[in-house]
């Protein structure tokens, strides 16, 4: 069978289903998978994308032939403009080469030292807040993840609040583009494209006299920026130039805070909506730690705390939507797919099958205690196969050890009982964003 036989959720003239995915494009593509089956057929304006719904074949496409698949032009050109090419839009030698040399640097031992800072910027930030105040969350988990990323990957110390406000205006503009799928050409003077163009400008003089000064500085700084100016690959590659340096800083500003931060969020909305689950995740955090602070090593001895970092990461996937296209032509799924055609997938519509997981849209850390019954290929918060995130470690230590900081010390209640709507950008966030109380504890 062709692609052609693929069903279509009905759409506009010209338009295609571009209003729906405005919209609301999470719930968009979860209802196209249930009502159309594995795969469908999406489109955007001109350009017919197919919806991979099947994690089988999601498998197949990053596990078992992941050389017959690259990342799509479309993600390729939309990333580009800001982050250079970094991991997320390398292929094939160069991207394995660059994976090789960035690799190090996230090793469990390196992430061990990042603990601390994960930790003290925790306690920090509830030490800024006061009881009875309201906070916007994403707002907050935004900034603390960018100052542990910042502190413990590029050591950004005197400088650190222009980087900090430079990155965060940087992330959002990527998001603003990525929202406006890059359907018109870069060259218009947008208001979009003139917010991407100052951003980027702004971070690369930043991001070069950041490399520098480091290599001024020589030595081993035990951060990312030093490890990749220090790098040299063991398959006798060259060592990473200054641009491709630059490349991997805005690659991991970006996914190294934008991710966990987004993750934090859910999870303290998710808290916020069942005490119960909090009260159990308090009372185990305080039994293991008493009033220490937390560290790497105690992470495999809260095994409720891994529970509830999973379970997040399953009901609430920050990496929520990804692509491939096939290098040549092929089959998927009994279908032929021509060289070039987009297929993309999203680990929230797997992650909310209820063919793979009972009542998906409930939060049940549970689901992830020892022996529970699990389908290893529906369960990809990171992705899969060669191309799985660098990062992983890095971000569920992070979620873990701000979790096990901030739980103990102060409770975020709802301001509102609705659910949250979703925004789908670069991560799923709350629309609007997420307000809530805070009420200090004791220990």
């Amino acid at each position: 069978m062709t692609t052609e036989t693929i069903p279509s959720p009905p759409g506009m003239p010209l338009l295609g289903n571009l209003r729906e995915m405005n919209r609301d494009m999470p719930g968009f593509l979860q209802h196209t998978a249930r009502t159309m089956g594995p795969l469908s057929r999406v489109r955007m304006g001109t350009l017919s994308m197919l919806l991979v719904a099947d994690p089988l074949l999601v498998h197949e496409m990053l596990v078992k032939r992941p050389q017959e698949f690259a990342k799509s032009w479309r993600t390729t050109r939309l990333l580009q403009g800001h982050i250079g090419d970094g991991l997320l839009t390398r292929e094939g030698v160069e991207h394995r080469r660059q994976r090789r040399l960035v690799l190090p640097s996230l090793h469990t031992q390196r992430i061990a030292r990042y603990g601390e800072i994960m930790v003290d910027e925790s306690r920090r930030l509830a030490g800024s807040w006061a009881d009875g105040q309201r906070v916007e969350v994403v707002e907050e988990m935004t900034q603390l993840t960018l100052r542990i990323v910042g502190t413990s990957l590029f050591t950004v110390d005197d400088d650190g609040d222009e980087v900090f406000a430079a990155v965060h205006d940087f992330v959002n503009s990527l998001n603003a583009y990525l929202l406006s799928f890059g359907l018109l050409p870069g060259w218009l003077p947008t208001k979009t494209h003139r917010w991407r163009k100052a951003s980027v400008a702004r971070m690369d003089r930043l991001s070069y006299e950041l490399i520098r000064r480091r290599r001024e500085r020589g030595g081993d700084g035990g951060d990312l920026l030093s490890m990749l100016i220090n790098a040299r690959d063991p398959e006798g590659g060259p060592a990473l130039t200054d641009t491709e340096i630059r490349d991997e800083l805005l690659t991991m500003f970006f996914a190294g805070h934008e991710t966990s931060a987004t993750a934090l969020t859910w999870a303290f909305y998710e808290l916020g909506r069942h005490p119960e689950i909090a009260d159990r995740l308090r009372a185990e955090v305080v039994e293991v730690l008493g009033e220490r602070p937390a560290t790497m090593a105690d992470l495999p001895n809260l095994p409720y705390l891994g529970q509830v970092v999973k379970e997040t990461l399953r009901r609430w996937p920050p990496g929520w939507l990804f692509d491939r296209t096939p290098v040549a032509d092929t089959s998927l799924g009994g279908h032929t797919v021509k060289a070039g055609q987009i297929l993309f997938f999203s680990p929230y519509v797997i992650h909310t099958d209820p063919a793979y997981w009972p009542e998906p849209e409930e939060f049940r850390p549970e689901r992830f205690a020892p022996g529970a019954d699990i389908t290893r290929e529906a369960y990809l918060p990171f992705g899969d196969g060669p191309r799985i995130c660098v990062g992983n470690r890095f971000a569920e230590a992070e979620i873990a050890l701000v979790l096990a900081t901030l739980v103990p010390r102060v409770t975020l209640e709802p301001t509102s009982g609705a659910p949250a709507q979703l925004s789908g950008q670069a991560t799923i966030r709350p629309k609007g964003g997420l307000h809530m109380t805070v009420r200090e504890r004791g220990r």
